[in-house]
């Protein structure tokens, strides 16, 4: 790979990243603005802030794992003189890392009420929407200028 190849692949994961991320903001802003207006209407049990705040914080916690494996596979992958077996072995076991930190902190969370659970699991739909929405703007960009 040469080191234009490979330059070209950074900018390409770049666009992709911040695509997802302005995709994600947008998603979680709405879906938070709207949590708060059902809070205000419904007079729920908790703080009017309570799901809109478990809606951003599952939106960030999907973005930060989306990212932390847009990392993994830039490190593992793409770098050079990399074997397969060596690839994969590091690719689990930075995948089992980053799932066992995500693991850990959604337990605390939940385990300690200190959000909404719908809201949590929402934010983190949000962030994976967002990479499908990424994609399919990608995919039609792609078939828009082969023709």
């Amino acid at each position: 790979m040469t080191i234009d190849e490979t330059q070209l692949r950074k900018q390409a994961v770049d666009a992709i990243l911040r695509g997802v991320a302005k995709k994600t903001a947008l998603m979680v802003s709405v879906a938070s603005a709207g949590s708060v207006v059902y809070s205000v209407i419904q007079k729920i049990a908790q703080p009017w802030w309570f799901l809109p705040v478990s809606v951003l914080f599952g939106g960030a916690l999907g973005l930060l794992n989306f990212r932390w494996l847009a990392i993994a596979v830039q490190r593992v992958y793409l770098r050079q003189g990399a074997t397969s077996a060596g690839s994969n072995l590091a690719a689990v076991i930075i995948g089992l890392l980053k799932l066992s930190l995500i693991f850990i902190i959604l337990y605390i969370v939940i385990k300690w009420r200190l959000l909404h659970v719908f809201g949590l699991v929402g934010g983190l739909s949000l962030c994976f929407l967002a990479i499908l929405w990424e994609g399919s703007t990608m995919m039609h960009q792609a078939s828009n200028g082969s023709e």
